[in-house]
């Protein structure tokens, strides 16, 4: 489902079970991964990547399909909660993004660091308005807090879809690059930041991002 590999002072973690999407295991999962790269002996940066046309399409819909309303907010809470450890890890994280970053995957596009993407192919897209499961108080101020309005705003409101070149132009992206360039570029700038020290770089997410974690934990 996800695997996890060390490349020097950079783990690389590959999302490869078909279009990513995520559920309970997926959760469990990636939740494994941030802790084995937080309890490295040494300053550690992870990078994500997917396979083929997909980094993430989101929530799996035929997971989700199964719930009452009370379990999908429950299920929505770990999700909240899985988001909110990336966006306070105590190291640096890189989003390699190989293909399609919708809803959900995009929201854990988002909660990195950076993130680079494939500039030719592949979309970007927050289409919780038309798939009708609103986003949660948290999910809304992460990409309050990330894309800077009102583009932020308008990907929200709208559903749209849009490639690499037009989010790195939105800053929804910090760079988007050939195919061929999207791990190295992702693990190269990861490398770059790699020896930040653990607990002054958690601090500083925590005090950065406390609107954010606080969205998230109502």
């Amino acid at each position: 489902m996800i695997e996890l590999e060390q490349r020097g002072s950079v783990f690389v973690a590959t999302l490869d079970r078909d279009e990513n999407t995520i559920d309970p295991a997926f959760v469990g999962r990636f939740s494994t991964i941030l802790a084995a790269v937080e309890a490295a002996p040494t300053p550690s940066a992870l990078v994500t990547t997917g396979t083929g046309r997909f980094y993430s399409t989101g929530l799996s819909l035929a997971y989700v399909q199964t719930l009452d309303p009370d379990e999908l907010d429950v299920f929505l809470g770990t999700v909240d909660r899985m988001l909110a450890r990336l966006v306070t890890a105590p190291f640096i994280t890189v989003a390699a993004i190989n293909g399609h970053s919708i809803a959900a995957g995009a929201l854990l596009a988002l909660a990195h660091d950076y993130r680079v993407m494939r500039a030719d192919r592949g979309y970007f897209s927050l289409p919780s308005v038309d798939v009708g499961i609103p986003f949660t108080r948290g999910m809304t101020a992460l990409i309050s807090r990330k894309v800077p309005p009102p583009w932020g705003d308008d990907l929200a409101i709208s559903g749209d879809r849009v490639g690499g070149r037009e989010a790195c132009d939105l800053h929804v992206v910090h760079r988007a690059v050939p195919e061929g360039a999207v791990v190295p570029l992702a693990i190269e700038l990861a490398d770059r930041h790699a020896a930040k020290d653990p607990a002054t770089l958690g601090t500083i997410k925590q005090r950065l991002y406390h609107d954010v974690l606080k969205a998230m934990e109502t």
